[in-house]
């Protein structure tokens, strides 16, 4: 339980403090390497402590990054898509899908909300 914990600081650090989630190159083969484990590993370990997998943890920071830009005054002149990009999304498509799976709406109609 101990391994666990520590291995869960250094994913916080490594991806959800350093922002790694943010890179839209940023794999989990990545994180594995940076962690010393096999990816094999290090998605047991996050079903283990996350109860979720690599991509739906990268998913949820992102839109909950995009939720707030949507949001604030400031991102008011970037577009939808422009937002996607800035929280490391690589394509539209991506961006609408997840956001839609985690919000229930597109990321046009939660602004416009």
């Amino acid at each position: 339980m101990e391994k666990l914990e520590s291995y869960k600081e250094s994913i916080d650090a490594i991806l959800i403090k350093g922002k790694g989630y943010l890179a839209p190159d940023f794999s989990a083969q990545q994180l594995a390497e940076q962690l010393g484990i096999s990816i094999f590993s290090l998605s047991r370990m996050l079903k283990a402590i996350y109860g979720k997998s690599y991509s739906d943890i990268v998913h949820a920071h992102r839109i909950q990054d995009a939720t707030r830009h949507l949001k604030d005054k400031r991102f008011a002149p970037y577009s939808v898509d422009d937002i996607g990009m800035m929280v490391g999304f690589k394509n539209r498509q991506s961006f609408f899908t997840a956001f839609k799976k985690l919000t229930g709406m597109t990321p046009d109609k939660f602004r416009q909300m």
